[in-house]
């Protein structure tokens, strides 16, 4: 490598979605385009395809390198919302170039089987923004 390493930042904007599944759980994988690649997100946006008088929606969580949100370890966790439907997170998380972000969808707390249930199937998006830099030397 040659010193100093320099980085061409540019915006980041990235989306996906995922529908829940029959536990009410999804979960969408984000990640740097390419190894020479870093991340620094300031927001994600999440939303469902729910109407916006959806009486049980998902809570949305931001964390890192998780694949399964029912499973999130507390040191990959990075925030919830208390609504997945029309949110946004705001506040840097810093993904590097091994790593994924995760935005995990889950049933909210306390919620019934016949809540659960209503929520299978639920499209959820999120849209990442924020500033990726990529190493050039």
């Amino acid at each position: 490598m040659t010193f100093p390493v320099t980085e061409v930042q540019s915006l980041l904007k990235a989306s996906g979605t995922c529908t829940l599944d029959s536990a009410g759980y999804g979960v969408i994988l984000l990640d740097p385009d390419n190894a020479r690649q870093r991340w620094e997100v300031a927001s994600v946006v999440v939303q469902t395809n729910q109407a916006a008088t959806a009486t049980v929606v998902p809570v949305a969580t931001v964390a890192v390198n998780t694949t399964d949100i029912s499973v999130l370890s507390p040191g990959n966790n990075r925030g919830q919302s208390w609504s997945g439907n029309q949110d946004v997170f705001s506040g840097q998380v810093d993904i590097g170039p091994c790593d994924t972000l995760s935005i995990g969808f889950s049933p909210p707390p306390g919620a019934t089987v016949d809540q659960i249930a209503d929520l299978s199937g639920v499209i959820c998006t999120a849209v990442v923004t924020g500033s990726k830099f990529t190493r050039r030397s």
